[in-house]
């Protein structure tokens, strides 16, 4: 084989049609090498040195032109289609998209804020609880239907006492942590997402954005609960707010209610004003006398009381939207309209 008249072969090729061609003509398995490392199996051992030595050189040799051959052609190419591509650097480059909250952190952050200007501290907790945390620990019975599987979202693992973990389905999972940690008297704002079994509709889902207030110190009443309700969703929703307190049961609290909430709406084209239907926001009370016991504190010496607000359905009405599985569905439509 003339390894001068390969090379000025393959000086000649000039598209990867022609390159592939002589890679299957001279470096692939049926390649003309073989033929020449075939013949030497009827030479002497000496001309096999000689044979094998010359070969070798000529094989390194071919490789080495073909890998440059490669590279210039993709050169080649990738100049050439640079060149039918039109460049107008007249053209208005895009305008950059400034980013923005959703509307649900939007909403929590700004909750967050009054909190901070209520003095209570924020400490958001953990996702994934025990079963002790999420039921026990605030007087929920472990006999309760809430603890059944059909409320409640089980996981595989277990603690180191095995026990099961679960997605906590209220942010008073973590009540009697934060009590060691912080102590009383003790205001506390505890912000996160929740997990629960439930028929997604336009006012419930799976996850959940949630906020539970805790306020723990001497001479606590229901009046200072009402004052401090009424002031965050007049402040939250961006208008004034009319509540509403209905006896209701909950474990952890006695007495416990439920707040309906009534607000004013504007006509944008009449701009008249006109009241809304009664919604309920949310579930609140004082404290059980169990629940304080189980996190070391006399409930002779000191009053409370606790609420847990839905972050979605306050954004819902902040907002004008009627169905909070827009929040999630991750349509850029309704994203890119607020």
């Amino acid at each position: 084989m003339d390894l001068n008249q390969v090379l000025e072969e393959l000086s000649l090729v000039d598209t990867k049609e022609k390159l592939e061609n002589f890679f299957q003509k001279y470096l692939s398995k049926k390649w003309l090498l073989n033929e020449e490392f075939s013949k030497m199996k009827d030479a002497s051992i000496e001309e096999k040195k000689i044979l094998w030595a010359k070969l070798s050189e000529i094989k390194t040799k071919l490789n080495e032109e073909y890998s440059k051959k490669e590279n210039e052609i993709s050169i080649l190419e990738i100049n050439l289609q640079l060149s039918k591509d039109i460049v107008d650097i007249s053209v208005n480059a895009k305008k950059y998209e400034w980013w923005h909250f959703s509307l649900l952190a939007k909403t929590r952050r700004d909750l967050e804020k009054i909190a901070q200007n209520m003095w209570f501290t924020i400490d958001y907790g953990h996702e994934i609880v025990t079963k002790y945390e999420n039921f026990a620990s605030v007087n929920i019975p472990l006999s309760h239907p809430a603890t059944e599987t059909h409320d409640t979202i089980y996981l595989e693992e277990q603690s180191p006492d095995w026990e099961n973990f679960v997605f906590r389905t209220h942010n008073s999972a973590h009540q009697v942590q934060d009590i060691q940690k912080y102590w009383v008297p003790l205001k506390l704002v505890s912000p996160g997402r929740c997990y629960r079994f439930d028929d997604m509709d336009a006012t419930h889902d799976v996850m959940f954005q949630y906020i539970e207030w805790i306020y723990i110190d001497k001479d606590i009443s229901i009046a200072h609960f009402k004052n401090y309700i009424t002031t965050l969703l007049s402040a939250i929703i961006w208008r004034k707010v009319e509540t509403r307190m209905r006896p209701c049961h909950f474990p952890f609290v006695e007495p416990g209610f439920e707040i309906d909430a009534r607000y004013d709406i504007i006509d944008p084209k009449t701009w008249d004003t006109s009241k809304s239907n009664r919604i309920e926001l949310l579930g609140a009370g004082m404290i059980h006398p169990n629940v304080l016991k189980e996190w070391w504190v006399d409930p002779e010496q000191r009053s409370w009381f606790a609420f847990g607000i839905w972050i979605s359905r306050l954004a819902a009405i902040r907002y004008g939207i009627k169905d909070i599985r827009y929040f999630t569905n991750g349509d850029l439509r309704f994203v890119k309209s607020f």
